[in-house]
């Protein structure tokens, strides 16, 4: 029997989706707050008044993020090499991620993965020791503006989103230690409810594809109003839901072993997807048999094409005695 609690778990996250806010409470008073999840044009408005505050902090006088690392290095206190190696390690992890894309083979994946995180985490120390030694720029002052005023607009008392939990008023007396509260709740909800794949394996999970199914790939059927007043999570959810509901038509659906949790689920389409681009041989009645180095039972039974058959390779080293030779090889592939 599927045990279906990994995919009851994403119900609450769907929840949220769908009525485009996320509840949480205070620490401090306890109070429950309703935080509005914001539309494209809503974040096109912060991106302008980000321009404003960042416009207004030069003017104070505050250096540029490029300003301040450009006197922290004449000043001896960070270095060139230091920025040539930050510049590196990004042009260096694109260039993995990209090939990683084009890879089937779980195992050669996680080869890959081996290579990646050490370079993130070398980047990310780097990272974290460049933005130690800048303090305040323009940028961080600017960000932290229109951080500060994300708790005044998208912060509410009901789940009708009517009611402000701020006034104007109140806002603008409000203590630091509010403020920072405010933003740990909103920082929670962006880098942890919603962070990374979440949106993405709530696509997957049959409660959502099941309604999806009937809309026909309409987000205004789905959600009963035009694109540009969604929500960008709900936005996210119909571009993967539509992905997926193509890979589900067009590839074989998962056995049960992957059908048991949402990530599998999506690695199972993942690898469908990968090996549809892959170069492989389709006439029938011809050579077409392919070896995959390094993949699973599992793996070659997902690449196969109606009709065709796996052949273990160590499976049939086994039946010859535990060798083979090339002429033994050649013929295992029809050649």
């Amino acid at each position: 029997m599927i045990d279906e609690k990994p995919f009851t778990k994403y119900k609450d996250l769907y929840r949220d989706i769908i009525f485009g806010y996320t509840t949480d409470r205070f620490k401090s008073g306890g109070e429950r707050v309703y935080i509005k999840h914001l539309t494209d044009l809503e974040v096109g408005h912060s991106e302008r008044a980000y321009a404003e505050h960042l416009r207004l902090a030069t003017e104070e006088g505050l250096k540029t993020e490029k300003q301040s690392i450009e006197f922290l290095i004449e000043e001896n206190l960070w270095t060139q090499k230091n920025e040539d190696r930050i510049l590196e390690l990004q042009d260096r992890l694109s260039h993995l991620r990209d090939s990683r894309d084009k890879l089937i083979v779980k195992s050669q994946l996680n080869s890959l993965d081996k290579e990646i995180k050490p370079l993130e985490d070398e980047l990310y120390i780097l990272n974290y020791e460049r933005m130690d030694h800048i303090g305040i720029t323009a940028e961080i002052f600017a960000n932290k503006k229109i951080s500060e005023s994300t708790i005044r607009q998208c912060f509410f008392k009901d789940k009708d989103l009517t009611t402000h939990f701020y006034t104007e008023e109140e806002y603008d007396y409000l203590s630091q230690e509010e403020v920072n509260e405010g933003l740990e709740i909103y920082g929670n909800m962006m880098g942890k409810r919603f962070a990374g794949d979440e949106i993405k394996r709530v696509s997957v999970c049959p409660f959502f594809m099941n309604v999806y199914y009937l809309c026909n790939d309409n987000a205004y059927h789905f959600f009963g109003k035009p694109v540009l007043h969604l929500t960008n999570f709900q936005v996210a959810l119909m571009s993967y839901g539509k992905n997926f509901k193509a890979s589900m038509s067009n590839h074989k659906p998962p056995p049960e072993d992957y059908s048991r949790h949402p990530d599998k689920v999506i690695e199972w389409y993942d690898m469908q997807q990968r090996t549809a681009m892959a170069t492989r041989h389709e006439q029938k009645g011809e050579a077409s048999g392919q070896t995959v180095f390094g993949a699973s039972k599992q793996e070659l039974e997902a690449m196969k094409n109606e009709g065709e058959s796996v052949l273990d390779l160590k499976d049939e080293v086994k039946k010859q005695g535990g060798e083979m030779n090339l002429e033994q090889i050649l013929k295992m592939h029809g050649l």
